[in-house]
């Protein structure tokens, strides 16, 4: 009589002990008790002091067209630094493409300049970027160009001991991925999304999902939040860049945070401002630190809740503090923008080159120009008019007809506002 009580009763014991969170599946995470504020900040490409700023290598890099300001970059980082001072976020995100072509100098360059953030208090995290490992980079010390140092993925562990891997929760042995608990309620998981390094691709190996998983577990076990980043993008931004830029096994992962929770991942490589969300999964772009406008991402965990605002580095308001701040970055604003017009103008021109009539190709370029601005910068925008595009035609260029009708139709809010959503 009495077992068979017993077993009439386990049922019931089972669904209280799961009810109350303390049975076999873990009850999800816990409301944080104060909000916790993370910056992000991507694809720096932040440049060494061996690097000479001769007018060649300027303008080499200015003709490429790819709106890296790296001959202010020095400055452009003080801006954002000292931003980050006053605003003291409780961690600093830096997803990815950390350095120019990964030289170790650069490396080394850039950890200088965050070492103030980590002596404030700030918890700095960063993982690498397919620039950042086995790369082929050149400084200048000349001059010339000469071939540089880049570093192992030994090296990026040991170089940023103090921006994450030395005090890492657990580490993927098959990847530079780590887990870093924040103390706060909130676990990061820094995803190496590098295919193989010294390649462009992402992917994220089955080896290193089951590593995931087991951690996603153990985070969901102990009330935390987690929140998940990695340099390449998780879903898909532009239907023009996939290749290359979505996480090959992509699917898996969201699938796979998506069964533990995890709502929020935070990417860059794309380096425009960009926002995609599927089935409760959200994947935020922050556009790259080293293209005009210089933005970087506030996110804002609250509660159960999360919140992301894309915000500028105000360069010109930086310059007016400085006693000596140096041509072009008082009036920084009208000068990035420019930079990045007319790196556009000469993307056009080149694409254009058949095109005879001088004056119908300045004008496409012109609009074309202002509609890439207007992207980047998170304005409105214009769609291109008919003689555009029937130019582009006319010329055989496949790229940019698509790419205008692309970003033309997105709107504001996932190119540049902020994203609400919730935890699971």
């Amino acid at each position: 009589m009495r077992r068979t009580s017993l077993a009439r009763l386990l049922p019931v014991l089972l669904a209280l002990l799961l009810l109350s969170g303390c049975g076999l599946l873990p009850a999800g995470p816990k409301p944080l008790e104060r909000p916790v504020t993370v910056a992000v900040v991507t694809d720096i490409h932040y440049t060494g002091p061996d690097y000479l700023y001769t007018a060649a290598f300027a303008q080499a890099n200015e003709q490429s067209g790819s709106g890296k300001q790296v001959e202010l970059l020095p400055q452009l980082l003080d801006a954002f630094l000292e931003e980050m001072l006053e605003k003291h976020p409780d961690v600093l995100l830096i997803t990815g493409d950390n350095a120019f072509d990964g030289a170790r100098v650069s490396h080394e360059a850039l950890i200088q300049k965050l070492e103030p953030l980590r002596q404030a208090g700030i918890l700095v995290l960063t993982l690498p970027g397919n620039h950042d490992l086995e790369s082929y980079s050149l400084i200048f010390p000349e001059g010339e160009p000469v071939e540089a140092p880049s570093i192992t993925a030994e090296e990026f562990a040991r170089l940023y001991a103090d921006y994450g891997y030395g005090g890492a929760l657990s580490r993927d042995p098959n990847s530079l991925s780590y887990v870093y608990d924040s103390g706060l309620g909130v676990r990061f998981f820094l995803l190496d999304t590098i295919f193989r390094y010294g390649s462009v691709y992402g992917r994220v190996e089955e080896d290193t999902l089951q590593w995931l998983e087991r951690e996603l577990k153990a985070c969901r076990k102990a009330g935390d939040i987690p929140v998940v980043a990695g340099h390449h993008n998780l879903l898909t931004h532009n239907p023009l860049f996939t290749f290359e830029y979505t996480i090959d096994t992509g699917e898996q992962l969201r699938q796979l945070m998506a069964d533990y929770g995890a709502s929020l991942f935070l990417s860059g490589h794309l380096h425009v401002q960009s926002i995609a969300e599927k089935e409760g999964v959200t994947d935020i772009a922050t556009e790259s630190f080293a293209v005009y406008p210089h933005r970087w991402g506030l996110v804002t965990l609250s509660g159960l809740q999360w919140s992301y605002e894309a915000q500028a580095t105000d360069v010109s308001a930086w310059a007016a503090r400085q006693e000596a701040p140096g041509p072009r970055l008082p009036d920084y604003d009208a000068y990035g923008r420019d930079f990045l017009y007319r790196g556009t103008w000469r993307i056009m021109e080149n694409s254009l080159a058949a095109v005879e009539d001088e004056e119908l190709k300045a004008r496409a370029c012109d609009q074309i120009a202002e509609i890439n601005v207007a992207y980047f910068t998170g304005t409105p925008l214009a769609s291109p008019g008919p003689e555009v595009l029937s130019l582009l035609e006319q010329a055989g260029d496949t790229f940019f007809p698509i790419y205008l009708n692309h970003i033309t139709d997105l709107p504001p809010s996932l190119t540049a506002q902020g994203v609400f959503g919730r935890q699971n």
